[in-house]
């Protein structure tokens, strides 16, 4: 009989969060390298929606580089000083949309130590996604149903976006070169309706992409660093969701065809947990391209693929429920065991 292996111990990694001089000057640089960094939204340029993407990226490196509590001091910092200038507001939806989520993923990434233990030891990865999926979407939720009611109803809520993305499709139409039939055909109004209806979904899902691509390069940038308190995952092989994530995206998919609020609800579990599904999908095809010829080159023009387009991520999100059902990595093991069994 094999030999059992000894019971894994669990107990956290130590932290690194030592209140020395030089740490606590990090904290504070990373506080204030991401209060500028989302701060710079207030120029309301092109560059500036790009630069405030990398807001995380600080946090995530002093949380994940210098410990939880330095990350931590970090967002606290960055949240006070966005509040005084430009607007408590301003602080507020870095709090939630920002700090919190990004904390969460690294709080997980780590274990998500809790009273000198780890909770978590195997698919990091997966939920550190998962907690930063389930921020977003309460939050997003709940200041809709907050925008409802001071608003007098949902719909009521979302006419100002309508109205902007109304007058935005005219002028674009308008700046085309149309045939009088072609425009008549345009329905600006219904169109303008449905973005309105999903734009907080949208924003759900891309800010919890923005999360999980900030989580993955500042842990990186840690390792390179040689600051990361544990080895890097093989997320291909890991990344496995449980199956209440599929439950919860066949609920939204099923409420988003119930109108008002309910729908809108519906549509931000749906696009956020399959986003989730998604990133399974892709580790499935990272696992599946694994040791063959041209890997590189066929996940290099994936990636260019959904960059420039975007939309085929729906494919990815149609691998992921599927890999919770058939197990293709499992099987892709098994497979490969079997024939280096019969080679040898």
């Amino acid at each position: 009989m094999p030999q059992e292996l000894p019971e894994r111990k669990k107990t956290a990694l130590p932290d690194k969060s030592v209140f020395s001089w030089t740490n606590v000057g990090i904290s504070v640089g990373g506080g204030l390298a991401s209060a500028a960094v989302f701060a710079v939204l207030t120029k309301g340029t092109l560059s500036g929606l790009i630069l405030a993407h990398f807001a995380p990226f600080p946090l995530v490196i002093v949380a994940l580089g210098f410990g939880l509590r330095h990350g931590a001091t970090s967002a606290v910092l960055a949240t006070a000083l966005l509040s005084i200038w430009p607007h408590p507001q301003f602080g507020f939806a870095y709090a939630a949309l920002i700090a919190a989520p990004a904390m969460l993923g690294c709080w997980v990434a780590n274990g998500a130590p809790w009273r000198g233990r780890d909770l978590l030891e195997n698919q990091l990865p997966t939920w550190a996604t998962i907690f930063a999926a389930a921020a977003l979407a309460i939050t997003v939720s709940a200041v809709l149903a907050a925008v409802s009611v001071a608003s007098g109803g949902f719909e009521e809520a979302v006419n100002p976006l309508q109205a902007r993305a109304y007058l935005l499709l005219e002028r674009m139409i308008n700046s085309q070169e149309l045939t009088p039939e072609m425009k008549q055909r345009l329905d600006v109004k219904r169109i303008s309706s449905a973005i309105a209806h999903a734009f907080p979904a949208m924003f759900a899902s891309y800010t919890l992409l923005i999360q999980a691509l900030n989580l993955w390069g500042g842990g990186r940038l840690t390792q390179l660093s040689g600051r990361l308190g544990r080895a890097w995952p093989d997320i291909a092989e890991e990344y496995k969701l449980p199956r209440f994530v599929n439950g919860v995206f066949f609920v939204g998919v099923g409420l988003t065809f119930v109108d008002g609020f309910a729908g809108a609800v519906g549509l931000v579990l749906a696009l956020t947990a399959g986003l989730l599904l998604a990133f399974q999908g892709l580790a499935v095809t990272h696992a599946t391209l694994r040791g063959s010829r041209g890997s590189t080159a066929a996940l290099t023009l994936i990636y260019l693929i959904l960059g420039f387009v975007g939309w085929p991520i729906v494919v990815f999100t149609f691998i992921g429920v599927a890999d919770a059902i058939f197990s293709f990595r499992e099987r892709k093991a098994q497979r490969d065991k079997m024939n280096g069994r019969g080679a040898a």
